[in-house]
């Protein structure tokens, strides 16, 4: 399940608000993101199109959709990325030169999350791995 048009404007009508072409566009950038963008990769990239967009608006959509959990956050060392990718996966984050990476959810092996966490009741977990890609560590 990934990040939609219908899903924004379905949104947008529930709480009122406008969809402007620079929201549209924060949306569709995300829309076909597979590399996990930050919000300064966002925002370059909707200032393409629109150069008059502010550093708010983009910061603004990308908070309103995250409350709204139709993005994840992955952060890492301060730096914040965004995944349009609600289904069930987990991360890579190569530690050289920062890439996150999709990985598929029958990685990690199936746990009993009562042992876990005990008295805790989980409602979801992921699981980021780190190291170094094959690209940078092919460079060594």
């Amino acid at each position: 399940m990934r990040l939609s048009q219908q899903k924004v404007r379905t949104l947008a009508a529930e709480r009122g608000l406008k969809l402007t072409p620079q929201r549209r566009a924060i949306v569709e950038c995300l829309e076909g993101a597979f590399n996990h963008p930050t919000a300064e990769e966002v925002f370059v990239a909707v200032n393409r199109r629109f150069p008059l967009t502010s550093r708010a608006t983009v910061y603004n959509t990308l908070h309103l959709l995250k409350e709204a959990d139709l993005i994840r956050e992955i952060a890492r060392d301060g730096v914040v990325h965004f995944d349009p990718n609600l289904g069930p996966h987990h991360h890579f984050i190569c530690r050289a030169c920062g890439k996150v990476e999709d990985l598929p959810w029958d990685v990690v092996k199936p746990i009993n999350l009562s042992e876990v966490a005990g008295q805790q009741r989980v409602e979801s977990f992921d699981v980021t791995f780190q190291g170094v890609c094959a690209t940078c560590d092919a460079r060594d």
